[in-house]
């Protein structure tokens, strides 16, 4: 009975506080100029380098003027391939190496300033097949760039999570709330190291490998049949560009345990597949093969009982750990907290057809 009381209260908030206030989203926030010194002659270390929002990361990261950025990744042929793209790039520096390994990662990072933490497994149904294969990749592997960072005395470390974190019903989105966990506890850790760990947590990154836009321009282009899990289904929409934002942010802001979300619009599934094939002059048959394992009909990117430990930052939520951690009560200590809400990809600002046309369109996928 509580639980059904609690529900309709939450209901009545989320209408009020998601749909009125919630979000005046400014969707292609330029990056800001003051984030330059963060960057400016610091050595960055980058897991996961090779994959779509590592190469974004990659190009942004060399407009603030970086000492050097080491590329670690465990895929040769795209290390490879990457390394070609770059070859007139003195500031770059590829390792192979695996997230898995500590003594790989310990080695890897000697010297480094900054770790951005992107590397993981990130599909979802072959996670759900393969559970142990993501926990050590997505958990363990966090825990030994935690501890690697910690033994070299490195000053900042942002881990990338998702929206697939909260309240998750998939072992992909279980070991991504670990991840979280992992990297708020280590700031707790008594040590003589100061590195300080924080999380920053994502929607669908545009045209990222293995999100479902690249996977429609490919049906599309040779004719095939969409697949449409629920044509109800919302999802979170973030940009290349806004995604790498959202970590120089959490880099200038973060003190240590928070998870920094940023605002973001949500589309529907059956808009994408539509505005994707009107786009490219195409009409594919629509086939709806129903839900997968560990999927959701809408995804959440702050829930009910994180909503009353979360601040706003202009374009952002910063979620603050359960636990008390000192540097984090102190800096935000005079800003209030946000009254519940639950943020979720239905109830967020939902793109227009223009809107998400426009979208796709800038990024080059219509």
């Amino acid at each position: 009975m509580i639980f059904f009381i609690v529900g309709i209260i939450t209901k009545k908030i989320q209408k009020k506080n998601t749909l009125e206030k919630i979000h005046m989203i400014e969707y292609n926030t330029p990056m800001v100029a003051s984030k330059n010194n963060l960057i400016q002659r610091k050595k960055i270390f980058l897991t996961g380098g090779t994959g779509s929002f590592g190469k974004m990361l990659v190009r942004e990261l060399l407009k603030f003027n970086p000492s050097e950025i080491i590329v670690f990744s465990r895929d040769e042929v795209k290390q490879g391939l990457m390394r070609l793209e770059y070859k007139n790039e003195k500031k770059i520096r590829f390792i192979l190496g695996d997230v898995r390994d500590y003594r790989s990662v310990r080695e890897a990072i000697r010297g480094v300033d900054i770790i951005i933490h992107a590397a993981a497994l990130k599909w979802i149904t072959e996670v759900e097949y393969n559970v142990w294969e993501g926990v050590k990749t997505n958990v363990l592997g966090a825990q030994n760039i935690i501890e690697a960072a910690k033994d070299e005395n490195v000053a900042k470390v942002v881990a990338l999570s998702t929206d697939k974190a909260v309240e998750p019903i998939n072992a992909y989105g279980m070991s991504k709330a670990l991840q979280e966990r992992l990297m708020t506890t280590a700031n707790l850790y008594e040590t003589n190291s100061k590195t300080i760990f924080v999380s920053t947590r994502y929607g669908n990154v545009l045209g990222s490998r293995g999100s479902v836009v690249p996977l429609f321009r490919s049906l599309i282009d040779n004719s095939k049949p969409l697949t449409i899990t629920d044509p109800r289904m919302t999802r979170f929409m973030i940009t290349l560009k806004e995604s790498v934002d959202l970590v120089l942010t959490a880099l200038k802001e973060g003190v240590g345990g928070e998870v920094f979300v940023r605002k973001m619009p949500a589309h529907t599934i059956s808009d994408l597949a539509d505005l994707m094939m009107a786009g490219n002059n195409k009409k594919n048959k629509i086939v709806t093969i129903g839900v997968r394992p560990g999927e959701k009909i809408h995804e959440t990117l702050v829930s009910v009982s994180e909503s009353v430990r979360t601040v706003e930052i202009g374009n952002y939520y910063v979620i603050l750990p359960q636990i008390e951690i000192d540097a984090v009560k102190k800096k935000y200590k005079k800003m209030k907290r946000l009254k519940p809400f639950h943020y979720s990809s239905d109830t967020t600002v939902q793109l227009s057809k223009k809107e998400l046309t426009k979208m796709l369109r800038s990024e080059g996928w219509i």
